[in-house]
């Protein structure tokens, strides 16, 4: 099956890209130390121009163990969130139903949070969340003027900030700031390694060093103290060396894809900021979702997740998001992919 985002690998390809890493001849990692450790740690926090960063196992257990300590710092435990975000709608509020914190709700459904989205409520709050891109809005970036005055109330309202950052790497082109640029406005920031990065799993939560002592309690508390973690080590590191040099190249693939697929009526496309984008038409959810499994074995290409409803409309959307395989689908073959999933049965694909 060829794949134009990411996508489960087997068992043998992680064994072989292991195997073959200059990074397996480093000494074994034990309860988050050792050398593979530090290498993965100081390249992230150099990469983000941040003093110091802390693995995690999980992007929830990073995130938790944030919001916790900046709470805890503010002895206010309420969070201000989009109400797509992914702490909210992917982790199940874990943040609050684990770590006793209380969410305030901030922003509409389908775009990123704004200033006048913030500053209009006035319970005062410990931490605020921006996730770049908001997923479930689109894979959409609040725009960097609004950062910036976004900063500044957090400044002047003692909030610290705190970025959402899984797809950080792949925000930076939009935004025409390196990534350090990006998480300068941030007091602490959570990448993903498994996404962009292509890791077996991991995340990394870079801020200052006190910050993090703060947060290593409640790393073991929330069991992301493992014994040895080197797959996923190594294949961040990997990811580092090989695929995040190639992130601007899919961000360029997504904008060609997407121009591409203006052309189908049936269509209404998203224009992307990163390598993710949503498309959106109208039909019936089985049927178009039975097609495209059908079209997808047909084709040996899988260019999208299911179709799924779009809230308060008879719309059905999808993501197609681009990874390191999209080269082996070609951008013709997805027009004619999704002309011939939209056809009527009726009509010629």
């Amino acid at each position: 099956m060829r794949y134009l985002g990411m996508h489960k690998h087997s068992h043998e390809h992680w064994l072989q890209l292991m195997s073959q890493s200059k990074y397996s001849q480093y000494d074994p990692d034990s309860y988050n130390e050792g050398p593979l450790l530090d290498e993965l740690e100081t390249r992230v926090a150099a990469l983000l121009g941040k003093p110091d960063a802390m693995y995690f196992n999980k992007g929830t257990t990073c995130q938790m163990a944030a919001l916790k300590a900046h709470c805890e710092a503010q002895h206010n435990n309420r969070v201000m969130l989009h109400p797509q975000s992914h702490i909210v709608f992917d982790e199940q509020d874990a943040y609050q139903a684990l770590m006793g914190l209380q969410g305030v709700m901030v922003g509409e459904t389908d775009r990123p949070l704004t200033l006048a989205d913030i500053s209009q409520h006035p319970e005062s709050v410990a931490v605020l969340v921006i996730e770049l891109p908001l997923r479930r809005a689109g894979f959409k970036l609040t725009a960097w003027d609004e950062l910036l005055k976004i900063r500044l109330w957090c400044d002047e309202n003692q909030v610290m900030l705190h970025m959402d950052g899984a797809r950080l790497w792949e925000s930076s082109p939009h935004y025409g700031h390196a990534w350090a640029g990006i998480a300068r406005l941030f007091d602490s920031v959570y990448v993903s390694m498994y996404k962009g990065i292509g890791a077996l799993s991991g995340a990394v939560l870079a801020a200052d060093s006190d910050f993090l002592q703060r947060c290593q309690v409640w790393r073991d508390r929330l069991g992301s103290n493992l014994w040895c973690t080197f797959p996923t080590l190594i294949t961040a590191l990997e990811g580092f060396d090989h695929n995040l040099p190639q992130i601007t190249h899919w961000v360029a693939r997504a904008k060609e894809i997407a121009q591409a697929l203006q052309a189908i009526d049936a269509l209404t496309v998203d224009s992307p900021q990163t390598n993710g984008f949503q498309i959106r038409t109208q039909g019936d959810l089985y049927p178009i979702n039975n097609k495209l499994k059908a079209l997808c074995r047909e084709h040996d290409m899988q260019p999208c997740k299911p179709f799924a409803p779009v809230p308060d409309s008879d719309d059905l959307f999808t993501e197609i998001q681009v990874g390191r395989e999209h080269q082996a689908i070609k951008t013709f073959e997805l027009v004619a992919f999704f002309r011939e999933l939209l056809a009527s049965p009726s009509s010629p694909a």
